[in-house]
């Protein structure tokens, strides 16, 4: 049972805060100057081909396929294990030619009376920001949590494509020489755990001078078992739904959409509902999770690599991608 979480209270221990009024490549220099420590991570080297570079990482963030020192990611559930998985997506930002950053919180109990009983929450989500190529201070935000449901749950579709999506439609964008606005990409911690990390992630982006153009979140696109290649939408923005609906037609693929409400919506689903009521231009994608056709082993030992459809998800990562690109370029 999850512990009493109370997100208005979340506090964060955040890298510093610059001027947002200064060019986003002063920003990441003074951040790399007030870089935090990282774990040494061995990381095995990817393909070139998009497809069986998500291959490598679902498998390596599900422990299908070992890290070169020997060591597997398990399950990504308790502290070590989650630790293990912040390193990792730290060091393939890195990667990328991008300063990987840790955003780490605190999040007490509803009660002070509680804290003495049960230990505050505190995580890290992972972000790093791709710069626009002339000045901009408005943010697209591309998102995933890395977590697991539970001990023993490796995690393959929930939610290592949804990392691998981002990461891959990331690493396409470092390589456009245009990019109109700065893109962030975020991975939350502790979205099994009534969404803690983005939450408080989102909080503290509503603090910043930062300018959010739209986020976009992404939990478990490896699952379309009846073949249609279907994706599904959520959002109370009819501006963002339409475009995503305007590429799915494009690309020929079925496009499942909720319009949410934001007038008494209830959070607590996936890491989407965190950026609906401090009132973000936010829409969530993924496989048809509400409308019957997805991964029948959330949350259980059997998400495992070798469920996860990957033609579904290139095709899934390729339809964000020209989402973003057209947000972006």
């Amino acid at each position: 049972m999850s512990k009493p979480f109370n997100p208005k209270i979340a506090r964060r221990e955040s890298p510093s805060r610059f001027s947002m009024g200064l060019p986003v490549l002063i920003w990441l220099i003074l951040s790399a100057c007030n870089s935090q420590n990282q774990g040494i991570v061995s990381l095995n080297e990817l393909p070139q081909n998009r497809a069986d570079y998500q291959s490598v990482m679902v498998a390596e963030l599900s422990g299908h396929q070992t890290l070169p020192d020997g060591s597997k990611m398990v399950s990504r559930w308790s502290a070590d294990g989650r630790a293990q998985a912040k390193d990792y997506l730290k060091a393939r930002l890195e990667e990328l030619g991008l300063t990987a950053r840790e955003h780490n919180y605190k999040a007490p109990n509803l009660s002070p009376a509680i804290d003495l009983i049960l230990n505050p929450f505190k995580g890290s989500n992972v972000y790093a920001v791709l710069p626009a190529t002339e000045e901009s201070n408005e943010y697209v935000v591309l998102g995933a949590h890395y977590d697991t449901g539970k001990r023993g749950a490796p995690g393959a579709i929930d939610n290592a494509t949804g990392i691998a999506l981002v990461y891959s439609v990331l690493k396409e964008l470092t390589q456009t020489d245009q990019r109109a606005r700065n893109v962030m990409v975020v991975f939350f911690d502790q979205e099994e755990e009534e969404l803690i990390g983005s939450q408080a992630f989102a909080g503290w982006l509503a603090d910043t001078d930062w300018e959010v153009h739209s986020v976009h979140c992404f939990d478990m696109v490896g699952w379309d078992s009846n073949g249609d290649w279907a994706m599904e939408t959520f959002s109370p923005n009819e501006q963002l739904s339409e475009l995503y609906r305007q590429v799915a037609q494009k690309r020929g693929i079925p496009l499942f959409q909720k319009a949410i409400n934001p007038v008494g919506f209830e959070v607590g689903a996936t890491d989407f509902d965190a950026f609906v009521l401090p009132g973000f231009s936010v829409i969530g994608a993924g496989e048809c999770y509400y409308h019957g056709d997805s991964s029948p082993y959330k949350d259980t030992p059997k998400d495992t690599y070798e469920t996860v459809n990957f033609d579904y998800l290139l095709s899934c990562t390729q339809l964000v991608e020209e989402v973003i690109k057209s947000i972006v370029i």
